[in-house]
């Protein structure tokens, strides 16, 4: 079915699902007006023992349980070793780059990136301690284009907006060539769509796990196991 745009001209359904989720993604970018009305206006998190105190209007997992759970599968699926090179998309304040760090060690390297410069503050601060952590404020989108002919990552782990990754961030990410990818996504429709382009890229949906943390809503929190085949 098509709909007409705001100039009146027809709009196919892909066009209008690519202009929403740009919509989507601008919005979670602007800049908001906070209010502190008491209190220190932060949070302090712990997960695998280690301790986060991040902005209250920060990104952090919405169920209690969501950020240890979550960061134990990475961990398990992630399949890096001593001096492993790992890469976090969309890390917010850095809980899956721990876990990865903790794996790859002091001879690895992970490299995170988040638009939000506040989730990098407080990630730089909880992660100070492993410096071969490196943590990026930048929009992904441009950040992993200007990798693609850069050194293979061994395990790519990314935790998209609603909206998803889309063809471009895939695209980039399978260009680079990882053995694995660990995708995380809450919206069902969105996480299909990015499933689908991994595949149409050549890898293989190897493990999928779901967890109900969005009790009332249609929103699942999915997280995959996509890997790419070995040569014969």
């Amino acid at each position: 079915m098509e709909r007409s745009d705001a100039d009146g001209r027809l709009e196919t359904p892909q066009a209008g699902e690519r202009r929403s989720a740009s919509a989507r993604r601008s919005a979670t970018h602007a800049a908001r007006e906070e209010w502190l009305i008491s209190g220190t206006g932060r949070s302090v998190e712990y997960v695998a023992e280690r301790r986060w105190e991040v902005s209250a209007t920060g990104f952090w997992q919405a169920h209690h349980g969501a950020a240890q759970c979550y960061s134990d599968l990475v961990a398990e699926w992630s399949g890096l070793r001593p001096g492993g090179l790992a890469w976090d998309l969309y890390s917010g304040a850095g809980v899956f780059a721990a876990r990865l760090a903790a794996q790859v060690g002091q001879t690895g390297a992970v490299l995170a990136v988040e638009s939000s410069r506040p989730a990098v503050a407080d990630g730089t601060a909880a992660l100070r301690d492993l410096p071969w952590v490196d943590l990026h404020a930048q929009r992904v989108e441009r950040w992993v284009t200007e990798r693609v002919d850069g050194a293979s990552p061994d395990v790519i782990v990314l935790d998209p907006p609603r909206a998803g990754a889309g063809k471009d961030v895939i695209t980039a990410i399978t260009t680079t060539g990882p053995l694995r990818i660990v995708h995380i996504g809450c919206d069902p429709a969105a996480f299909a769509r990015d499933l689908g382009l991994y595949q149409a890229a050549g890898y293989h949906l190897t493990d999928l796990r779901a967890f109900d943390a969005f009790p009332g809503t249609h929103h699942v929190e999915c997280i995959a196991l996509l890997e790419r085949p070995t040569p014969q």
